[in-house]
């Protein structure tokens, strides 16, 4: 059920998507691969991880959502749709995450939602776990994902493909293109239950968890600087801010994180959770109890990219183990 096909066959299909979309993947700046804009030739389709997932193409970290100009608001225009390759399972599974977010509650984000729903998705399978993964604990195949338009597996031996496709949009791109012309669908596959986290009774009520492990000490090597939630696939905190420049206002809507101390900061002063114990912990029950409670999806992948870059070593997967143990 899947075709094989060259390396550079499938980057010849990649240039033939220009010039109806950006072309985005994952690229080799010195000893760091990190999605970007580029030519398909620049794309690392190895198994080398990224630094950061691909989720500035759907919810960037800075962008601006309308301006003000003389009494009158214009919305921003549409950005031109943009095909992402390289995309790893747990990053297509943070996708969903995030999709469940801003799209299934009562009000949705149209600037999320159009941005997936005119793009296109293409995975790459992991050939071998990475340090701090830990995907498979949360219910995860690092070698497949339905939540993408195209699916590309490492064939054995260089510079070939195993292609499937998993979506109509996905079939139509690779059908336009003689050298893809033939790929097949993906073969069907069970999926995988996500409904406990590394063995974690979800249904608990959240105050039971304030109290279950030492949070002061499990935080107590953090530094605050945030780098979990700003690498992280999932995160989604944000704030606004308006800016002014030679008369035209220009709201834009940028990354915040949890791990900041003004974050909960009221305008009376209080803040809820002033200490830094109070916001790891925030940070533990939002992935993993609170988003799961709301959407059914726990926000967290086993992507490793907050345990690898922790400037202090701190490992998620261990507190939520601790939290596991302090259960029995």
């Amino acid at each position: 059920m899947t075709d094989v096909i060259g390396e550079h066959v499938f980057r010849q299909f990649l240039a033939s998507l220009e010039p109806a979309m950006r072309l985005a993947g994952p690229v080799r700046d010195g000893k760091i691969v990190e999605f970007r804009e580029g030519a398909p030739e620049d794309f690392v389709l190895d198994d080398s991880v990224s630094y950061k997932a691909p989720k500035e193409f759907y919810f960037p970290q800075v962008e601006r959502l309308i301006t003000f100009q003389d009494g009158e608001a214009e919305s921003e225009p549409e950005p031109r749709p943009v095909a992402v390759t390289g995309a790893r399972p747990c990053d297509l599974e943070a996708l969903r995450v995030m999709r469940a977010v801003f799209l299934n509650g009562r009000y949705k984000d149209p600037f999320f939602e159009q941005r997936q729903a005119r793009g296109l998705v293409i995975g790459l399978a992991c050939d071998a776990r990475k340090p701090g993964c830990f995907c498979d604990a949360l219910g995860l195949d690092m070698k497949f994902s339905d939540f993408c338009d195209i699916l590309l597996e490492r064939a054995r031996g260089e510079g070939a493909f195993k292609v499937t496709h998993l979506s109509g949009r996905g079939a139509e791109a690779l059908a336009k293109f003689p050298g893809t012309a033939d790929v097949k669908p993906a073969p069907a596959r069970v999926g995988v239950t996500r409904g406990r986290a590394l063995g974690l009774d979800l249904g608990r009520g959240e105050k039971e968890f304030f109290g279950l492990i030492d949070w002061e000490d499990a935080a107590a090597a953090c530094q605050g600087c945030g780098m979990c939630t700003y690498i992280c696939p999932t995160c989604h905190c944000f704030e606004f801010r308006d800016v002014t420049e030679n008369g035209v206002t220009g709201r834009y809507r940028c990354w915040d994180s949890c791990m900041f101390p003004r974050f909960t900061l009221h305008a009376s002063g209080h803040n809820p959770r002033a200490s830094r114990a109070a916001r790891y912990r925030q940070r533990v029950l939002h992935k993993y109890l609170y988003v799961a409670q709301n959407t059914g999806h726990i926000a967290c992948t086993g992507c490793g990219r907050c345990v690898r870059s922790c400037p202090v070593g701190i490992n998620i997967k261990s507190i939520v183990e601790s939290l596991t143990e302090a259960e029995k």
